[in-house]
């Protein structure tokens, strides 16, 4: 049985495993996926030494590691080199290659935002650069980042793309897409942030995935359409899967039956 895994910190509520076991399932695949919940980066190399053992056969790596286990890796898949961080591993004649999925299941979750002009990120972390990367090849429009440490965001500022600090900032941009990439227990002052962003943006999303409604999404009225990370979640997941075992599988998983399987997880059912 191939043994696979997600890596990251504080991460036992992650949906993944679900994810995963649902598409092993339905595939009929000889696999499994559990948690490796770590405390610090210290731990990186002990996971490592699984991979290159065969103890596991492949990884998804979440906050606060995708770009740590970098450095520890044979090769970098080229798309995942431009991103600058990863999510996800797998070992291809013995020698471990990094890949990001977050910037394909960014782009599905977002299939059914239309027409927007700009693109406004909140937060600083390691997706932030899959998201940027997405925008920049796939659609061209201006990118805004707003975050409190401006030096985790300064080699953005292009062009094309503004960094804003969330304390001290005004955007006053129309027709935008507002995503939320900060975790769902920082507390935000969401009147002030959204109000010097766009007064009447078209579309809202939160990554994070465990509420249907956060306080993000809440703000917003009947007229801006929005929705949370699972979408993400979830194509990430299914990309992972084609790459670790090297088959165009994730098309047969049928995508409602699997948010049917999990959506009792959610706290606010």
């Amino acid at each position: 049985m191939k043994k696979f895994a997600l890596v990251g910190k504080d991460i036992q509520g992650s949906f993944s495993p679900s994810i995963h076991s649902f598409c092993f399932e339905n595939l009929s695949l000889e696999a499994c996926y559990h948690i490796i919940d770590i405390e610090s980066s210290s731990y990186i190399p002990g996971v490592v030494d699984r991979l290159k053992s065969g103890d596991l056969d492949g990884i998804n790596i979440t906050a606060p590691y995708k770009k740590d286990f970098i450095s520890h890796l044979d090769h970098l898949n080229p798309r995942a080199e431009d991103i600058g961080s990863i999510n996800c591993i797998h070992s291809n004649n013995g020698k471990l290659i990094g890949n990001n999925t977050d910037w394909f299941g960014f782009g599905k979750s977002i299939g059914g935002f239309k027409t927007f002009d700009n693109v406004v990120i909140i937060g600083a972390g390691g997706v932030v650069s899959a998201i940027v990367y997405y925008i920049e090849t796939r659609i061209g429009c201006p990118i805004h980042i707003i975050a409190r440490d401006l030096n985790k965001i300064s080699h953005f500022q292009t062009n094309n793309i503004s960094i804003n600090d969330i304390n001290d900032f005004n955007l006053n941009i129309s027709n935008s897409i507002i995503i939320n990439a900060l975790p769902s227990n920082q507390l935000i002052n969401w009147d002030y942030v959204i109000e010097n962003i766009d007064s009447s943006p078209l579309f809202a999303m939160d990554l994070n995935y465990h509420l249907k409604a956060t306080e993000f999404l809440n703000y917003f009225n009947s007229s801006v359409k929005i929705k949370n990370g699972l979408d993400m979640l979830i194509h990430q997941a299914l990309m992972s899967i084609d790459i670790w075992f090297n088959k165009n599988l994730s098309t047969s998983i049928h995508i409602k039956n699997l948010k049917d399987k999990i959506s009792a997880r959610y706290d606010d059912k």
